[in-house]
């Protein structure tokens, strides 16, 4: 699969990371997910090419990610998400591989059902907890949304992937498609997404977009699929654990 992906990417252009945030940064914004087979992720890729652009940091195409998620003691967040209340929020670092850069992020499921995400540069070193830094970050994304700030977020969950995003030429639109989807706990209990599937990820302000469309004529519908809500069910703690949508793409 890598030679035959590392000839896909060759077939776009390229964006820098710098162009796809001032083009399409999307930090509200409606997500749609799709668990493709890989033959068909390559239709979708061709079909795209011609007025899409892949993310190119150094010639690099295809980049490693490793997210953290942190919990409270009574999986205030995991309920949350589970039982749809808005609104409601997740906390992570996300350390990106190849370069050694890692954020520290707040995501914000609002009433309107759109993601607010706030950000801060934050130490490789300390992706596993939380310092000073990141809980005042927290305290303001939460007190903009009318919510009490938890004191007892401790790591619980571990994801790791490969990512390719796509940025559409002409919009805001883009994709991110994670390959070799891992989810993991301190403990090292761990659950892969089957062989042969690709993570897709559409984002965009109104929950449309080319690859959306693209992927309902090839027959796909988006799912329901948290890599955070699945990754607890499968190794999170004892009282997270129990059947999740999109559980049954991993093994």
């Amino acid at each position: 699969m890598a030679d035959e992906l590392n000839e896909l990417l060759a077939g776009f252009g390229g964006i820098s990371l710098t162009a796809l945030d001032e083009r399409a940064a999307l930090l509200r914004r409606v997500d749609n997910k799709y668990a493709v087979q890989r033959d068909a992720f390559v239709e979708l890729a061709n079909r795209l090419r011609d007025d899409h652009e892949v993310l190119d940091i150094d010639g690099r195409r295809r980049f490693a990610y490793r997210t953290t998620y942190f919990e409270t003691s009574d999986l205030r967040c995991f309920t949350d998400h589970v039982e749809g209340r808005t609104p409601r929020f997740k906390v992570r670092t996300r350390l990106y591989e190849d370069s050694g850069q890692c954020m520290f992020e707040v995501k914000l499921k609002r009433d309107d059902d759109e993601t607010d995400k706030r950000q801060i540069d934050y130490a490789a070193q300390d992706s596993d907890r939380l310092t000073g830094e990141a809980r005042s970050c927290l305290d303001e994304a939460l007190g903009d949304a009318g919510l009490d700030v938890p004191d007892d977020l401790e790591s619980t969950l571990f994801t790791s992937f490969n990512r390719l995003t796509f940025a559409a030429r002409g919009g805001p639109q883009r994709l991110t498609c994670d390959l070799g989807v891992k989810l993991s706990n301190p403990a090292g209990e761990a659950v892969q997404m089957r062989s042969g599937l690709v993570l897709v990820e559409t984002k965009t302000e109104d929950g449309r977009s080319p690859a959306d469309q693209a992927l309902a004529e090839m027959g796909y519908e988006a799912i329901s699929l948290s890599k955070y809500r699945v990754g607890m069910s499968r190794v999170g703690p004892a009282k997270a654990r129990g059947s999740q949508p999109g559980s049954e793409h991993f093994e």
